[in-house]
């Protein structure tokens, strides 16, 4: 259980490294992630929380320093006020698009070891996990 948390750990340190230089944390990539994914629609904090990778951000917070950032826009939902809607914003979606290519050169160098069989990996954690 150390060496899986260990892992989990070193590989959030690559990730974070990434990201690092365009100022957000990996919490909050994995907010615009999430609001990619679901562009243009919006999203409530709510719904943003369910599928977060960390169960235990602070949405708010986090929001609030993407707001800032300009990476995010926040309404008042119409039919009920006490409702908020995040959504990306064209600044958020460049910021990712310029991320997404060095992301996934990074994991293309972690993951070419043709002597691990990550397929088997995967299975054996989604097992550990069921």
């Amino acid at each position: 259980m150390l060496n899986i948390m260990y892992t989990a750990n070193w590989l959030m340190g690559e990730c974070r490294d990434v990201y690092k230089p365009f100022g957000i944390t990996p919490q909050q990539y994995n907010v615009l992630r999430i609001l990619r994914g679901k562009h243009p629609e919006s999203v409530n904090p709510s719904e943003i929380k369910e599928v977060m990778l960390d169960k235990n951000p602070d949405i708010t917070r986090l929001c609030d320093r993407l707001l800032a950032m300009g990476l995010i826009g926040r309404s008042i939902d119409n039919d009920n006020r006490r409702k908020m809607n995040i959504v990306i914003t064209e600044q958020g979606l460049h910021m990712l698009s310029q991320i997404q290519p060095i992301l996934t050169e990074r994991q293309t160098q972690i993951l070419h070891r043709s002597d691990i069989n990550f397929d088997l990996l995967s299975d054996l954690l989604d097992e550990l996990r069921g």
